[in-house]
């Protein structure tokens, strides 16, 4: 059972050290792999005696030791200790409030000073180690009384030794209102804040797309004009308001951008020079990173929605030209028609009239005026206009002239006012029809007549307008009739003459012949 136990006792310790290890691993820092330390020059013997060496980066940034027992790292190439055990949050709140990031005494090599002894008393305290004797701890000489200030690093450093370490994202987000409500010629967004924000107290807005006019109301009810960016603190909320007076275009949108500026974050690294007789070293690296959130307003304006339809199918038809009036006859917009409806947005209040000036191609002009108001309590109108389709019937027949039935067998041919010809066909005992017919002049010619007819030369014309869509055109053709020629007939009249005395003489000779 003891065996079992300490098996068990085994297992879930090495559970806890992968455990750690992991945590460990997820902060993966973003400082680089090696730093060149330079030279160390030695500071003064502040209190009890104690002296030691400034350490710096070849570039100038301050580094502090770990081991005041090791010798003085220097003019060496130092590398990352990946998941340091020694670094947590009393060692960085040491850093973060000592020197150089905050004035301690005003003193450059005091405040280093303080910073440095503060770090190995903090470690003597919580690791164990023995950097700094009782001397400096107690009552060892402080002619300047820096002791206090070591103490009070220590003691502060202490309560945030299980702070959470590492960089964290700064979040900001807005609340995602996006409709505006019409109030007194004022388009006013409902109350917009940050619904998230980590990391930062505060954040900057900017309006783009924001007409002149357009005011801001502030977290205490005060409006003031928009001419730059400005700040909200945490979360209270603000309004946008826009004068309709300024609004000219159909579409339209403000898009709010809100920024903030992040706040300082802190995270130490150790890094062990690669003379292991020297002592490691951390340092201190700082970050500050914004976030932004974004957010489009859409003006809740007047919105009209035009259709032209035709008037027996009600689907939408395309081609017709059509203008806006407003109440005093002044032309607010124009344009043609498509198969989708057109919208118009931001009229102001008022009485307004739509105008047909052109129907669309096939259809007759809509001469009737469509009046509609745009008040507060009705923004949004939708207006079906409706287009008559022509009705464009022309019936062709051939006639006998002396019947007046009739005559298949004729071909015609239809042209229009450029002689293009547009229809081709031969009659039969029904009358032709042509229909869909655009506006415009028509003649009608026949090309060849029925058998036995007399080709007619006759070029009928007609016109197809608003007020005149149906014709009835008519084509008589007569008869034709057969004249001999007159030498032929002569010699019929010769030859029957001729054989009527031939048989006048035969007779004759016969009866005399009987007699003798």
């Amino acid at each position: 059972m003891t065996k079992t136990l300490k098996k068990i006792k085994f297992i879930a310790a090495f559970v806890l050290v992968i455990s750690i290890l992991f945590c460990s691993v997820t902060k993966v820092s973003a400082a680089p792999d090696t730093i060149q330390l330079g030279d160390a020059p030695v500071t003064e013997k502040y209190i009890a005696g104690v002296s030691f060496h400034y350490k710096k980066t070849v570039e100038g940034i301050y580094l502090y030791c770990l081991d005041i027992h090791k010798n003085t790292a220097r003019n060496t190439t130092a590398r990352l200790v990946k998941n340091s055990p020694t670094i947590n949050g009393g060692l960085i709140y040491i850093l973060k409030n000592g020197y150089p990031y905050k004035s301690i005494t005003g003193d450059t090599s005091k405040d280093y000073y303080i910073t440095q002894t503060a770090l190995w008393w903090y470690l003597d305290n919580t690791t164990g180690s023995r950097n700094l004797g009782d001397k400096f701890k107690g009552d060892g000489s402080d002619p300047h009384d820096l002791r206090k200030y070591v103490k009070q690093l220590v003691t502060e450093a202490e309560k945030h030794k299980s702070d959470k370490i590492g960089y964290e994202e700064t979040k900001l987000e807005l609340t995602n209102t996006t409709d505006m409500t019409l109030e007194n010629n004022y388009y006013i967004s409902k109350p917009i804040k940050a619904k998230k924000l980590k990391n930062a107290k505060s954040y900057k807005v900017t309006l783009k797309n924001a007409p002149e006019g357009t005011k801001i109301i502030k977290p205490n009810g005060k409006e003031v004009t928009y001419k730059e960016a400005f700040k909200i603190t945490g979360k209270d909320a603000f309004r946008i308001k826009v004068p309709t007076t300024k609004m000219n275009k159909a579409d339209f949108s403000i898009k709010v951008v809100a920024k903030t500026d992040g706040i300082t974050q802190y995270m130490a690294y150790e890094y062990q020079p690669d003379d292991n007789s020297m002592q490691n070293v951390a340092v201190l690296e700082t970050t500050k990173k914004g976030a932004t959130s974004k957010l489009t307003l859409d003006i809740e304006s007047s919105k009209v929605t035009i259709t032209k339809i035709d008037s027996n199918t009600k689907k939408p038809i395309a081609g017709a030209n059509l203008v806006l009036k407003d109440a005093n006859g002044k032309i607010i917009t124009n344009w043609t028609s498509t198969t989708n409806a057109h919208i118009i947005r931001n009229l102001t209040a008022g009485t307004y009239t739509i105008e047909e000036t052109t129907a669309p191609t096939g259809y007759l002009l809509n001469e009737n005026k469509t009046t509609f108001t745009i008040s507060e309590v009705n923004k949004n109108v939708a207006i079906n206009i409706e287009n008559a389709p022509k009705k464009v019937v022309v019936n062709i027949t051939k006639l006998d002239q002396e019947t007046n039935t009739p005559l298949a067998g004729a071909i015609l041919v239809v042209k229009n006012s450029q002689g293009i010809e547009v229809a081709r066909f031969t009659t039969t005992e029904e009358s032709y029809v042509l229909t869909d017919l655009e506006d415009g002049t028509y003649t009608v010619e026949e090309e060849s007549a029925p058998e036995g007819y007399i080709k007619s030369d006759e070029k009928a014309t007609f016109t197809i307008d608003n007020e005149h869509l149906s014709h009835q055109i008519t084509f008589i053709n007569a008869k034709e009739v057969f004249v001999p020629d007159t030498a032929s007939v002569s010699s019929i009249i010769i030859l029957i003459l001729g054989i009527g005395l031939t048989g006048l003489g035969i007779g004759y000779i016969y009866k005399n012949g009987k007699k003798a």
